[in-house]
């Protein structure tokens, strides 16, 4: 941990979001206070957050979203002697396929692991972490029902 330069920044906007960048950098928007309710819905924003930042989640869908751009490179010089209409019917495929089949299983995978040791995190630190599910169900009732629809509960 001694490479990560832990920052916290609380950005003025009525997004109900927050993410972290690689090495440690955490934005937090004000709108999603509301959302939060209490400090331990706080905590359980934040600790999700550095998890992903403990986990090298940005990291790691950088270089998946690199190999998905590199195999599109290699299908779109493969096609180009197919006639256009069956071009964008393989292309098409390759994209659809690897979004569904690649990156967004990736992506459920890292939500779900950022949210088990966010709540390990704030165990640690003494908040409650029975509030992480109060805060997800606030979530998905503010975002329209979009919330993380798979939020697994852990024992901490």
């Amino acid at each position: 941990m001694e490479d990560y330069r832990w920052e916290y920044h609380l950005v003025q906007d009525s997004q109900k979001n927050a993410w972290c960048m690689p090495g440690g950098k955490i934005l937090f928007y004000t709108g999603i206070l509301d959302v939060a309710a209490n400090a331990d819905g706080i905590t359980t924003i934040m600790g999700h957050e550095v998890a992903h930042a403990l986990l090298d989640h940005g990291g790691q869908r950088m270089t998946i979203s690199l190999a998905q751009q590199g195999l599109n490179i290699v299908a779109l010089k493969a096609t180009e002697n197919q006639l256009e209409k069956k071009r964008k019917a393989i292309l098409t495929a390759y994209g659809l396929g690897s979004t569904i089949g690649a990156v967004l299983p990736f992506s459920r995978k890292h939500e779900k692991e950022a949210d088990h040791i966010g709540l390990e995190l704030m165990a640690i630190a003494r908040y409650n972490p029975e509030e992480a599910p109060k805060l997800w169900e606030r979530m998905k009732a503010t975002s329209g029902g979009k919330a993380p629809p798979d939020f697994e509960y852990p024992s901490v």
